[in-house]
């Protein structure tokens, strides 16, 4: 994802969180009706100049749910550092929650950024998130500087800074640490509505800080096909 133009005065370097080889066409915003009959706001395709106002836009059309809330759910590679903490400027203001369906994966700005701003956010079974480290446009070199900036708004929205920040120091710019629904849980990345026996609740350590993550078995070939 790359930062070209910024809400916060204090970023002004060019940085980039882009997965390599997505195309930069705009965001697309759509209204369905979710199986409740509550409109939510899908937001698919890279992050780009301009998304944040057409996400202002089209959360004027979803409806709140019984917490008083609105949901957008996200399939994104990334994009756009500065757009991508505009969209969450946004969604403060208007009381937003945060979903990956199945089948969808939110990666790099997308997870880092809009997915960790919802007041809920949950990765069902089936979707994932995709974490990796902010790099300098002008030499590719890891931004230490991006990353802290991420990982304290990720802190400001309720999650802990030290699995955030270390999975985009861990992790390349040019590679995805991916996270199934189980791993965000495990690492604090999720918030579950009341009365979700899922995740960590706030001011809880994340299960995976407390007792390690849990050793899984290898996907098979055909899965790991089907999830690329």
């Amino acid at each position: 994802m790359t930062i070209m133009r910024l809400g916060i005065p204090v970023l002004s370097l060019v940085l980039s969180l882009l997965l390599a080889g997505e195309s930069a066409s705009a965001m697309e915003f759509t209204t369905p009706a979710g199986a409740d009959g509550r409109r939510l706001v899908v937001a698919r395709g890279p992050i780009v100049e301009g998304d944040a106002e057409r996400l202002r836009v089209a959360l004027q059309s979803a409806d709140r749910d019984s917490f008083g809330h609105k949901t957008v759910a996200l399939d994104s590679a990334g994009g756009v550092v500065g757009e991508a903490f505009a969209m969450a400027g946004f969604m403060d203001g208007d009381r937003v929650d945060t979903v990956v369906r199945p089948g969808a994966s939110c990666a790099s700005a997308c997870a880092q950024i809009v997915f960790l701003a919802g007041l809920r956010r949950v990765v069902l079974d089936g979707g994932r998130l995709g974490l990796h480290s902010c790099r300098a446009a002008k030499n590719g070199t890891p931004s230490l500087y991006c990353n802290d900036l991420i990982a304290q708004h990720a802190v400001a929205h309720g999650t802990i800074y030290g699995p955030i920040m270390a999975f985009m120091q861990m992790t390349p710019a040019a590679q995805i640490k991916w996270l199934d629904s189980e791993d965000a849980d495990c690492w604090g990345l999720t918030r579950w509505p009341p009365g979700v026996d899922r995740g960590a609740k706030e001011g809880e350590l994340p299960p995976c800080l407390l007792r390690g993550p849990s050793v899984k078995a290898p996907a098979s070939a055909s899965k790991r096909k089907a999830r690329e």
